[in-house]
């Protein structure tokens, strides 16, 4: 889909329906110009005569603020870190697709889907994962048994303990608990069974709807499963890629910074502008910037008082980014989001079509930087689980919603989706899927920003860089090296820093 944006400011359409307006690419810069001046210079294009003043006047309480800089989380050991990129060399950067299919690179068709799809997807996915956990399920079923256990039917009317595998849904519309449990089965003959579940015997659980579980209890009256064992998933297999990082080039350093990159209050993105000033000083290898950049919640848009195009907002700030960043080695990769107002409002989000010296990705995206494969996604899936999360076992709440994703391979396990979400079904298991666990899980979120290791993978939650009127974070990470026993977990190092 060339030039297109997701106009969500229309007003005039019925039922606030939005179009595609086309416009043709533009050259972000040019070949031959040279960045003049500091970047508050360059961010003085955001003062446009165009804009009313509410528009353009300065947040004064983002400009007050005194904790510049400071680190407020760090992972992995302070002693061994640099911070500092070795010019002469430039990290190899790939993209990575899911099985044989190929990373998600443009737009695609969407609201074409049948009305069989999503119990078709969901089964699919229901029966892959299924498979995964047969070893576990086995041997928790029958220990010392020669004979192969099969898996049972949710329905399956025994007073015997099976093993049987669902997906977790809830019997009312309201949020899930403990008395409102249901598991759904796969379909079989265009139909699936649905049964209630017993937790009264299972001593610690974690549910959410859409969690795909492996059950083991037993189901006299056929209606409903008194569970005595719950397997919530199985890790996926580690990476198989080599990792080529030496001492002799030195670590590969990341910045990353998530969306909105502007206070509520105005459009001159000053904590961007702030942001980059310290990246320029600092130039990293790779520098990963996550949507939104224009975010359709925006009080200035959603008032329609912006009084320029949402193309024009957006292509200046991509403009500002590039020109800021000409004479540095840093690569820059954009990953969008389905609640920027320059992307289409859908799940798997396909990459910005820009020009410009980018790397555009999709929201989620798999990529591979000398061998280290790192997860990206623009999309607060931790928020999102939290709120249907129900759970019983006393743990880091974070460390457990963010092992949901990785025991439940998949970057957006959750279904049905938050009412934010406009989830296309048929690409979720194509692009959403987890093929391996990745060494390094990028997951911005309105949580509070941690770093952590959670089942062998560094999951970095680097949260916003602005939020409301005040200023965020984003993170610095360092990646060395394997260690002796070849973890990158003990080879990671992260800072997240106020703006």
């Amino acid at each position: 889909m060339e030039g297109t944006c997701f106009d969500r400011g229309v007003t005039d359409l019925p039922c606030g329906i939005c179009h595609f307006r086309k416009a043709p690419k533009q050259t972000l810069t040019p070949k031959n110009e040279k960045p003049n001046g500091k970047v508050r210079s360059i961010s003085a294009q955001f003062h446009s005569a165009t804009l009313s003043p509410t528009v353009a006047s300065p947040s004064l309480k983002y400009s007050s603020r005194t904790n510049s800089g400071t680190v407020v989380v760090q992972y992995g050991a302070p002693d061994n870190t640099t911070w500092t990129a070795n010019p002469d060399f430039h990290p190899e950067v790939k993209l990575v697709g899911c099985f044989d299919e190929p990373p998600l690179t443009k737009a695609y068709n969407f609201m074409y889907e049948r009305p069989g799809t999503t119990g078709e997807v969901l089964s699919d996915m229901t029966l892959s994962l299924a498979e995964e956990m047969q070893d576990i399920m086995l041997k928790k079923g029958k220990q010392g048994e020669e004979e192969e256990e099969e898996y049972s039917s949710v329905n399956t009317m025994t007073s015997e303990a099976i093993s049987t595998v669902g997906r977790v849904c809830c019997d009312c519309s309201s949020h899930l608990n403990a008395a409102s449990v249901l598991v759904e089965g796969c379909m079989e003959d265009n139909k699936s069974s649905v049964v209630q579940l017993d937790l009264s015997q299972v001593k610690g659980f974690s549910l959410f709807p859409g969690q795909i579980m492996g059950i083991r209890g037993s189901n006299p009256t056929g209606n409903k499963l008194l569970a005595q064992e719950l397997v919530d998933g199985k890790l996926p297999p580690e990476p198989t890629s080599p990792i080529t990082i030496s001492t002799s080039t030195g670590p590969v350093q990341l910045v990353v910074a998530s969306g909105p990159f502007t206070t509520s209050s105005n459009l001159l993105y000053e904590p961007l502008t702030d942001f980059l000033t310290a990246v320029r000083n600092n130039p990293p290898h790779v520098l990963v910037l996550l949507g939104p950049f224009l975010d359709a919640g925006h009080p200035l848009v959603v008032g329609n008082d912006l009084g320029e195009t949402h193309d024009a907002v957006f292509n200046r700030c991509l403009r500002i980014i590039s020109t800021t960043l000409e004479s540095t080695p840093t690569q820059v990769i954009l990953v969008p989001s389905s609640r920027d107002v320059c992307s289409p409002m859908v799940y798997p989000t396909p990459p910005y079509d820009v020009a410009g010296n980018f790397t555009c990705v999709s929201d989620p995206a798999l990529v591979n930087i000398e061998g280290v494969v790192v997860a990206l996604t623009a999309t607060d899936v931790l928020f999102h689980l939290g709120k249907e999360e129900i759970s019983s076992a006393s743990q880091d709440r974070l460390v457990r919603l963010t092992r949901h994703i990785l025991k439940q391979r998949s970057l957006y396990p959750l279904y049905p989706p938050h009412e934010s979400m406009c989830v296309v079904m048929e690409q979720l298991e194509n692009y959403v899927h987890l093929p391996y666990k990745p060494h390094l899980l990028v997951i911005p979120s309105d949580l509070r920003y941690f770093a952590k290791e959670v089942e062998g993978c560094v999951v970095v939650n680097p949260e916003h860089l602005a939020k409301g009127l005040i200023g965020g974070t984003y993170a610095r990470i360092e990646l060395h090296p394997p260690s002796n026993d070849k973890r990158m977990v003990n080879s990671i190092n992260v800072n997240v820093l106020k703006v």
